[in-house]
């Protein structure tokens, strides 16, 4: 006779999984708003634990320490910028003339939102907390070596070389970086966002100049 009841242990085990998942997902955009309101240093485990249903001792049952979370709120992020980076790159495939519609996507849908501040937050802080910087220097090595040779790889080596692509490529992200957290604290959305498209054109035009002279 065909078993038609489901193992109860197993039930338990995947509802419990479902469970956590659930709630470190709840921490994740809880921590992401405390970073973005407060800043590293004021975003508390007390803090973040209020924006969330969960007791401060249930999400120390997950993140014992804030730098277990935010080792864990910055894999999530960075995980999340290398899947939308290669889906963008795949849209453009061997199209290099929208390379400017990359650049100004990356802005707008990742580099200026509070996910993006929140990873900048973290890096930050890992300047002068050495653990916490050794722990994230392997995730954060790894997001850069992916997005850096799938971008790289989409440039015919023979007409733009692979430094001057790299260059290009470490500058527009450091500039964006930039535009969040440092000079465009005081610039307005607007001016921000004609900054980037600019960039976008001129990173156009320098790529569409290089193959003409290689052709």
């Amino acid at each position: 006779m065909e078993n038609n009841f489901q193992d109860t242990g197993e039930t338990r085990k995947s509802t419990q999984a479902e469970k956590s998942d659930r709630m470190r997902k709840e921490i994740l955009l809880a921590a992401i708003s405390c970073l973005h309101e407060f800043g590293y240093h004021r975003a508390s485990i007390k803090k973040i634990t209020e924006k969330t249903r969960f007791s401060q001792g249930a999400l120390q049952h997950h993140f014992p320490t804030k730098e277990d979370l935010m080792v864990f709120v910055l894999e999530r992020l960075l995980a999340k910028s290398v899947r939308l980076t290669l889906e963008w790159l795949n849209e453009i495939g061997e199209d290099k003339s929208r390379i400017s519609e990359l650049t100004i996507k990356w802005w707008t849908n990742q580099a200026n939102s509070p996910e993006y501040l929140t990873m900048v937050e973290i890096l930050v802080a890992a300047r002068t907390e050495d653990s916490l910087r050794r722990r994230i220097k392997p995730t954060f090595d790894n997001f850069a070596k992916v997005t850096d040779d799938r971008i790289l790889a989409i440039f015919d080596s023979n007409k733009i070389s692979q430094t001057i692509a790299r260059t290009l490529i470490t500058a527009s992200r450091q500039m964006m970086t930039g535009l969040i957290s440092s000079d465009g604290l005081f610039m307005k959305e607007e001016d921000k966002q004609a900054y980037i498209e600019h960039w976008a054109m001129f990173l156009q035009q320098l790529i569409e100049h290089r193959m003409q002279e290689s052709a």
